[in-house]
């Protein structure tokens, strides 16, 4: 066994037994038609989150999840659509009417997710005007090549990236602003372990003394967030073409905050859209490859505070 394999092992291991009192459960699993080529599907349960796992076959210790979702949504089920599709069916806790569909589905080197609003025929009332945002939580805690442990955690954030105007931008080397309820010289805030974002276009938010985070001043260019590998040769990232906010939290995870669209259409008629990316190390490459699936996600239009990551 070579070394690299042996390290993998053991981070494998760690990872395992970091997960063991959590319980993965295993709900369902996509019949894969090209187990070499596309990522395996499923939907697991831990504790009380409902997660679509994603294996991919091309890029050592990567099984990630999407916790579908934090939003105040109830788990109706899932079922395989055949050719490695799952659909996942989600009610509206607030209007128990509306129930969100939502269809995942593997490329290579890629997982979309795209959802969508329908009534539950059996109950009155109509879709609501405004509708909820589905807040996916990307989570990359079972995958070895990629998680922050068995390392202390601001050492992930340092393989953690966006783009800004000076290129792609490790978060570490962004400024990072201490978390608002806890003491200025708490271990979480020496350096802050969670952090905003907004992009250029955007003025960059207040927050409030109890708010779980800050807004970074250093901004986006790009609706693109994503994590490199610990060995510096794949990355993975979250895209789309309508982010208003991303983040990188406490779960190993990146939050890439999509919108229904087109805005300017009822709300049946809108979508929810975004891709997932396991890709050799070329952050080059990714924005060609995220372009052309979302051709509206590079902007630059620069704000009038707009300046390269890290300035003061």
């Amino acid at each position: 066994m070579k070394a690299p394999t042996l390290l993998l092992a053991a981070l494998a291991a760690t990872a395992a037994a970091n997960l063991r009192a959590n319980d993965i459960k295993p709900l369902l699993t996509a019949k894969n038609p090209n187990p070499k080529a596309l990522p395996t599907l499923g939907v697991v349960r831990r504790g009380r989150q409902v997660l679509v796992s994603a294996t991919f076959p091309d890029i050592p210790g990567l099984t990630c999840d999407a916790w579908c979702y934090e939003s105040p949504l109830d788990y109706l089920g899932a079922r395989d659509l055949g050719k490695g599709v799952l659909e996942l069916r989600h009610r509206v806790r607030e209007h128990p009417q509306a129930v969100l569909v939502t269809v995942v589905k593997p490329e290579p080197g890629v997982v979309e997710v795209v959802a969508r609003m329908t009534l539950d025929k059996g109950k009155a009332g109509g879709l609501p005007a405004n509708l909820p945002a589905p807040n996916i939580c990307w989570q990359l805690t079972r995958a070895p090549a990629f998680a922050s442990k068995p390392d202390p955690y601001p050492r992930f954030i340092k393989r953690c990236f966006i783009f800004t105007p000076a290129g792609r931008t490790f978060l570490d080397k962004t400024t990072r602003r201490k978390i608002p309820p806890r003491r200025p010289d708490d271990p979480y805030n020496n350096p802050p372990w969670v952090q905003m974002y907004v992009g250029t276009w955007q003025a960059v938010p207040k927050v409030g003394p109890t708010s779980w985070a800050d807004y970074s001043p250093d901004r986006y260019v790009a609706t693109v967030i994503g994590a490199v590998s610990r060995d510096a040769k794949y990355l993975v990232a979250v895209a789309n073409d309508s982010a208003p906010l991303m983040a990188q939290a406490w779960h190993d995870c990146l939050h890439n905050n999509a919108e229904w669209l087109p805005a300017d259409v009822p709300a049946d008629r809108r979508t929810w859209r975004v891709k997932l990316y396991a890709l050799p190390n070329d952050p080059a490459a990714l924005l060609r490859r995220c372009s052309r699936d979302f051709p509206g996600i590079k902007r630059q239009r620069q704000g009038p505070n707009a300046k390269p990551a890290g300035a003061k």
